[in-house]
């Protein structure tokens, strides 16, 4: 009886490798570092796991921290909803973890800025690592070394005069930064960026060796403040310090930017409530010839301007400062 009941049990250590990565893809993060721990078999599965394959998105989150207890080149994960702690080694060569500096983060990847202030994109579970173009790709930074020969980075613009940096206090240049997509996707992924001076915007994909400035107004003085991306339409919609929004078409090779401006009146309703009112206009052509004068300063009589979409808001008349 007892070598019939023991010929019943299964033998998980004997599951195939690419079975175990499909699983490993489903489960939830702390399940995942503890399947590291069942067996031989299974930790090699999850090695190969760390590097063909990322967690699946929907995952509660985590937090992820360095301490000097976790060492120059680890880090601590912890899982709020059951409290569990893991130790994550990072095994990026060149790059030691408490060196480097947190830009932001999206599809389970870090943005970091390195010492020299070049950023890098990290996954922590998968240990997959890309780097993006360096600093002195944007047209706006030089580098040079100083009379010390320290490395020091140097910042132009039409509305500052040039100043100078050492390398590593240049990552303050940094504001913002979102992804498309998870950076697994090779080129698909554009990362967005938010930089000195005055919140200006650049974008890159994986695998680009310069970044792309994407020009701004400098006559408004409105500085960008948020970006987002949006998996609906494909857009990146940027939202300004004057509380206006514009998106960026990023899927071509040039960047179109739809910065229209609405014209915004107050309207009181009947009842009472205050409504603000944000009315937009396109030229469109026109299905015959416009009737102008000589001087008028029309630029085209077979273009006209319409109205295209009209948005209503209603005021929080008690959050207003009184």
């Amino acid at each position: 009886m007892e070598s019939g009941v023991e010929s019943n049990i299964s033998d998980w250590t004997r599951l195939p490798q690419d079975l175990l990565v499909a699983i490993f893809g489903d489960l939830e993060i702390p399940d995942l570092l503890r399947s590291a721990a069942v067996c031989t078999s299974w930790r090699s599965a999850y090695r190969i796991f760390r590097r063909l394959r990322l967690p699946s998105p929907k995952q509660s989150p985590c937090l992820l921290y360095s301490s000097e207890a976790c060492g120059p080149d680890a880090a601590t994960l912890y899982c709020p909803s059951t409290g569990a702690t893991f130790h994550i080694p990072m095994r990026e060569p060149g790059l030691r973890l408490r060196s480097l500096s947190p830009i932001g983060s999206g599809h389970g990847w870090l943005v970091v800025a390195d010492e020299m202030s070049n950023l890098h994109l990290i996954n922590p579970l998968t240990g997959c690592h890309a780097a993006l173009p360096p600093i002195t790709t944007f047209p706006f930074v030089e580098g040079s070394l100083d009379d010390q020969g320290n490395l020091i980075y140097t910042f132009s613009g039409k509305s500052h005069e040039p100043y100078s940096l050492p390398a590593v206090e240049s990552r303050d240049m940094y504001e913002r930064v979102v992804l498309s997509c998870s950076p697994s996707a090779g080129s698909a992924c554009i990362v967005l960026l938010m930089h000195v001076p005055f919140g200006e915007l650049s974008f890159a994909r994986v695998g680009d060796q310069r970044w792309t400035q994407i020009p701004a107004d400098d006559s408004t003085g409105i500085q960008h403040s948020d970006a987002v991306y949006s998996t609906a339409d494909g857009l990146f919609y940027v939202v300004r310090s004057d509380g206006s929004m514009h998106t960026l078409d990023l899927n071509g090779t040039n960047p179109v930017a739809n910065t229209d401006e609405p014209y915004k009146y107050v309207v009181q309703t009947p009842w009472g409530n205050l409504l603000q009112a944000w009315r937009f206009r396109d030229y469109f052509n026109s299905a015959k010839t416009l009737a102008v004068s000589d001087d008028s300063n029309y630029i085209d009589p077979r273009v006209e301007l319409n109205m295209t979409e009209l948005q209503l808001y209603k005021v929080d008349v008690h959050g207003l400062g009184r």
